[in-house]
């Protein structure tokens, strides 16, 4: 009876100890009315909590880009001439997280540079025109001068012409005599008259500023009178 009754004993606890086992595995959440499903293995509804995540860590912020953009729109107040300032700023703020802020810093201030570049290049091409037309003026005023000192000495040599011809009743001296006679003079530009004979008339010419004659700046004048040539016309006439 002893034996039996130490059996039976034995079971009774192991069961009692299975049972607080399986009630040990009962989330303490399931109510009390869902407790004996869950013993017979039914679903039971749960009444849930949250699962709390973890926090993700916070960014930095990036002070390089912020201070980059801020400083890229004021550069704009001065025409871009202390855009280079914040462009350097805003590269340092692009080797950091949150970078947008950063490249729209850079963004402007390459804009700013561009400013400041047009700005400088454009003042440099008006100086450089500006110096073209004053020098265009100053040559314009030196030929004035230049044009009336060789039209007077052209004149002196007109009046030796005319007396010759009035002297020898409307003749001009050929070219031998005649370039004798108006090689004295000279023009503007150091260079002798010289004369050339035509049909009926003469000219008297200046080789001009290049100082070559037969060229389109001569500065030329015709004395009207018979030539070396105009007997010779006659006669094939």
């Amino acid at each position: 009876m002893s034996h039996r009754f130490l059996r039976i004993r034995t079971k009774a606890l192991c069961k009692c100890e299975r049972n607080d086992e399986e009630k040990s595995k009962i989330a303490f959440h399931i109510p009390f009315n869902q407790r004996e499903a869950a013993r017979e293995n039914i679903q039971p509804i749960y009444i849930g909590f949250e699962v709390q995540r973890a926090a993700t860590p916070r960014k930095k912020f990036n002070w390089w880009g912020f201070n980059g953009l801020w400083m890229s729109f004021a550069s704009l107040l001065t025409a871009g001439f202390v855009s280079p300032v914040p462009l350097l700023v805003s590269l340092i703020g692009l080797r950091r997280e949150g970078k947008k802020m950063a490249a729209t810093g850079t963004i402007v201030s390459l804009g700013g540079i561009l400013l400041a570049s047009s700005l400088v290049f454009g003042a440099i091409a008006t100086e450089n025109h500006r110096e073209n037309m004053r020098n265009q003026r100053h040559q314009k005023v030196q030929f004035l001068k230049q044009a009336e000192k060789t039209q007077i000495a052209l004149d002196a040599a007109a009046v030796e012409l005319i007396d010759y011809r009035e002297e020898n009743n409307g003749s001009l001296p050929d070219d031998i005599d005649a370039n004798m006679l108006v090689l004295k003079h000279q023009d503007a530009w150091g260079q002798p008259i010289r004369y050339d004979a035509e049909i009926n008339h003469g000219v008297i010419r200046s080789s001009g500023p290049d100082q070559k004659f037969d060229t389109r700046d001569d500065v030329t004048m015709k004395i009207k009178g018979d030539t070396e040539r105009t007997p010779l016309l006659n006669l094939n006439d």
